[in-house]
C-alpha cells in the first residue's frame, strides 16, 4: 500500500502544479458595481437650496439635480423631468394627462450635477411635473411608455419628486366676438354766411385784410343852368298841361248832361 502511495505522489504533485498554473493564468473575473438607486438631490431655485423631498416646493421648468454623497465608481444614474397638462390641481384629481415636454441627463461620479429644463413646455393651467430616476420618456407613445393616470403612474418606484397644481383655464367663448364699432368722425359744421344787411358790404370768410383805400371826395352833380332854350321847354310843357286839364273838364260836363 505504501508503495502505491509513493508511486501516486509524483502524479498528484504534477496535477496540482498544472491546476495552479492554469488558475494563475486565467483573467480575474470583473465584478459589477452595486449601484443601487440614485441618491439624487434637486433644487428649484438655482442651487440656493437642495432637497430630496418627495414634493417639489414650487413649479419650476428648470430643475438642478446632483448626486448626493460619494457616488459609486462606474455607475450611471439616469434622471428625467417630465411636464404634463392635467384636469385638476392634485394627483387625485389630475384625470386625463397630456404630455408637454421632457428632459433627461445621466449623472456619474465625474459628472455629478446637471440641469433639466422644460421651461418651454410648462402647463398653462392645471399641470404636473415629475422628476424620476430613469432615462425613459413616458409620453403615451406605446404601452411601455404610458401617461400618468391616477391612481397608476409609470414612475412607481422611480419617482424622486413631483409637483401638482396650477389654475383652471379660462372658458372658451362660445360665439364670435362682436367687432367694436368704428367711431365715425364728427361732421365739420359748414359755416353759414350771415344774412346780408341791405346796403352793407358782404364780407368773404377768411378774407385777407386789405389796406383801406383813401376816400376820394365825391363830385357834386352839376345843376342845370337857366338858359333861354330851357325856358321855352318849360313854357311848352305848361301849355300842354293846361290843355289836358281843359279837355278833362269838357269831358266831365258832357258826361253829366247825358
Amino acid at each position: 500500500m505504501h508503495s502505491h502511495v509513493r508511486r501516486g505522489l509524483p502524479m498528484l504533485t504534477a496535477l496540482g502544479l498544472t491546476v495552479g498554473v492554469t488558475a494563475l493564468a486565467a483573467p480575474a473575473a470583473h465584478a459589477e458595481p452595486d449601484c443601487g438607486r440614485a441618491p439624487v438631490q434637486y433644487s428649484v431655485d438655482g442651487g440656493a437650496h437642495w432637497t430630496n423631498g418627495a414634493t417639489m416646493p414650487a413649479e419650476s421648468g428648470s430643475v438642478q439635480v446632483r448626486l448626493a454623497g460619494v457616488p459609486t465608481a462606474g455607475c450611471d444614474y439616469h434622471v428625467s423631468l417630465g411636464s404634463y397638462a392635467t384636469q385638476g390641481a392634485t394627483w387625485a384629481t389630475s384625470g386625463q394627462q397630456t404630455f408637454l415636454g421632457w428632459a433627461t441627463t445621466t449623472l456619474t461620479r465625474e459628472h455629478y450635477r446637471d440641469t433639466l429644463d422644460v421651461t418651454g413646455h410648462l402647463p398653462r393651467c392645471y399641470g404636473e411635473l415629475a422628476l424620476y430616476s430613469v432615462g425613459e420618456k413616458y409620453d403615451g407613445s406605446d404601452s411601455d411608455h404610458p401617461l400618468p393616470h391616477y391612481p397608476d403612474e409609470p414612475f412607481s418606484g422611480l419617482m424622486i419628486a413631483s409637483w401638482n397644481g396650477g389654475t383652471a383655464c379660462a372658458p372658451t367663448p362660445t360665439g364670435s366676438p362682436t367687432a367694436p364699432a368704428t367711431p365715425t368722425s364728427a361732421a365739420t359744421p359748414t359755416p353759414t354766411s350771415p344774412t346780408p344787411v341791405p346796403g352793407a358790404p358782404t364780407a368773404s370768410p377768411r378774407a385777407t385784410p386789405r389796406t383801406p383805400a383813401t376816400a376820394t371826395p365825391a363830385t357834386a352833380a352839376p345843376t342845370l343852368a337857366a338858359t333861354g332854350s330851357d325856358d321855352g321847354l318849360l313854357t311848352a310843357a305848361g301849355v300842354a298841361a293846361a290843355a289836358l286839364i281843359a279837355a278833362g273838364g269838357v269831358a266831365l260836363r258832357l258826361g253829366r248832361r247825358r
